[in-house]
């Protein structure tokens, strides 16, 4: 991808991958609902800021994403010169013909029609991740030039629970100035504006997705634990907790704040966002309620720091393993969207008490691309389990064969066929191994306890037949994965 890659490279490994799950799903659900629920369940992410994290690294929305592939899908049928202007229309999600008539001329210049009839190539519209409709042809990499290059210092800070009186608003978040003036008034008069008063506004809803008419902003102002307010004031605790803190901004810059935070700062952290909303905290609330030219410390949550797996260079080494009883369930169709198998099955365990926390996420794919169609490609995903599960349809339990594997450790996953090249080209001839007949699979690295993988660092296993001499490579005793 085209931008700079942030410290934390696992952790921005990862979230491309996630993202680039998206992608491929919109380009083959072109045609569905798209809800903002099943996207975010696709990435692993929560819904409550996924699309934030989407427009900051894709430099879209998720629908002006969806609308601009549907209208470049309508530009390749109106040149094949089969369908009615009408039925491009109503495939491309509109109803009515001038309404995708005037979406069709902002898009590509011309009128439908007139489109149809142009002899030269079209050009596509502009795409900030560079991602266009190519029906059949999945995703593998996506543009990131458009994230503000400007450096802002994120702090993480533990904010103790806050408890705040507030007043709603309803409507744009630059007509909050007359809310701030009578929730002031209000708290002023019960004696509960002080120098200590903290000025919080929490803005529920993103205008990039929400109409201006609708979006939901709450100005808070702290206050006594005993504090009782009068309607319409209400009272509401800010829950508190690890946040990613960015201090002293201009609040015109705030929309360029949180793509820094959402698209560059969080996919490098190696954190992860807590689905509880941002908010801000006026820096000077004395001289401005609300200021004129005001300044906010901008809060995100985030989850609790957990231990990540050290990221280590990739290394060949030879392992003996144990049996390993599994249960799975098998995905047919391209790999790059084994992942929708992935998020069923791990619900399909959560009854049974799986995954542990000492099982392991392996992908098995059946297959090899090079000489399988990929709407035939088999994939099975599988957790290992004790010898006492009994599985539930439709998952299964099989055994993966014990023996000697090679072991490409730390492989990240947009690296996998180089890391079997490693194996195959590099070390195989000079080991004086040979490769079994049996399938080899993949071992999510860096998976968390009781969440359906995302490999963003994964070990390749390959099967080795018997030995019958040493073999080249660091080899150790019989073991689990």
């Amino acid at each position: 991808m085209s931008a700079s890659r942030p410290k934390h490279k696992t952790t921005w490994n990862d979230y491309q991958e996630r993202i680039l799950r998206v992608l491929n799903h919109i380009q083959e659900h072109l045609d569905a609902a798209l809800e903002l629920e099943e996207l975010a369940r696709v990435a692993c992410f929560s819904s409550f800021h996924f699309h934030r994290v989407f427009a900051a690294m894709t430099g879209e929305t998720i629908a002006e994403h969806v609308r601009r592939l549907r209208l470049e899908r309508a530009a390749l049928a109106l040149r094949s010169g089969v369908q009615p202007v009408i039925q491009v229309a109503l495939e491309a999600g509109y109803e009515a013909h001038a309404g995708f008539t005037r979406a069709f001329k902002s898009a590509y210049g011309v009128a439908p029609a007139v489109f149809r009839r142009g002899p030269e190539p079209a050009a596509q519209p502009a795409a900030p991740s560079g991602v266009h409709f190519r029906p059949g042809v999945p995703v593998t990499t996506f543009n990131t030039q458009h994230i503000t290059n400007k450096y802002m210092k994120v702090l993480t800070r533990k904010i103790k629970p806050l408890r705040v009186a507030y007043l709603r608003h309803v409507g744009p978040y630059e007509n909050t100035r007359q809310t701030w003036m009578d929730l002031t008034a209000r708290l002023s008069a019960d004696q509960q504006v002080g120098e200590r008063s903290v000025f919080i506004g929490i803005g529920h809803d993103d205008p990039a997705v929400t109409p201006a008419a609708e979006l939901r902003y709450d100005a808070c102002i702290t206050v006594d634990e005993a504090y009782v307010p009068r309607p319409p004031v209400g009272w509401q605790t800010i829950v508190g907790g690890d946040y990613a803190v960015v201090k002293n901004c201009p609040v015109g810059e705030i929309k360029d704040a949180f793509q820094y935070l959402f698209g560059k700062w969080l996919a490098g952290s190696s954190r992860e966002l807590r689905p509880a909303p941002s908010y801000v905290v006026l820096v000077d609330p004395r001289n401005v309620v609300p200021p004129a030219q005001p300044r906010v410390d901008l809060h995100v949550p985030l989850m609790p720091k957990r231990p990540g797996p050290k990221a280590e260079p990739m290394c060949i080494e030879v392992k003996t393993l144990e049996p390993q009883r599994v249960a799975y369930r098998r995905y047919t169709g391209p790999y790059h969207g084994a992942y929708q198998v992935w998020q069923d099955f791990a619900a399909k365990l959560m009854p049974d008490g799986l995954p542990r926390k000492d099982s392991c996420f392996i992908g098995v794919p059946l297959d090899n691309p090079k000489t399988t169609a990929p709407e035939k490609l088999r994939y099975d995903a599988c957790v290992t389990v004790g010898d006492q599960y009994v599985p539930t349809k439709p998952l299964r339990v099989r055994t993966i064969a014990g023996g000697d594997y090679v072991v490409v450790r730390n492989c990240p996953i947009r690296e996998i066929a180089s890391g079997y090249e490693k194996v195959f080209s590099a070390w195989l001839p000079h080991s004086g191994r040979t490769v079994r007949k049996a399938p080899s699979f993949l071992v999510a690295a860096n998976a968390q306890e009781g969440i359906a993988p995302t490999f963003g660092i994964t070990d390749i296993y390959v099967p080795l037949a018997v030995a019958r001499k040493t073999p080249v490579g660091k080899r150790t005793g019989r073991s689990k994965i």
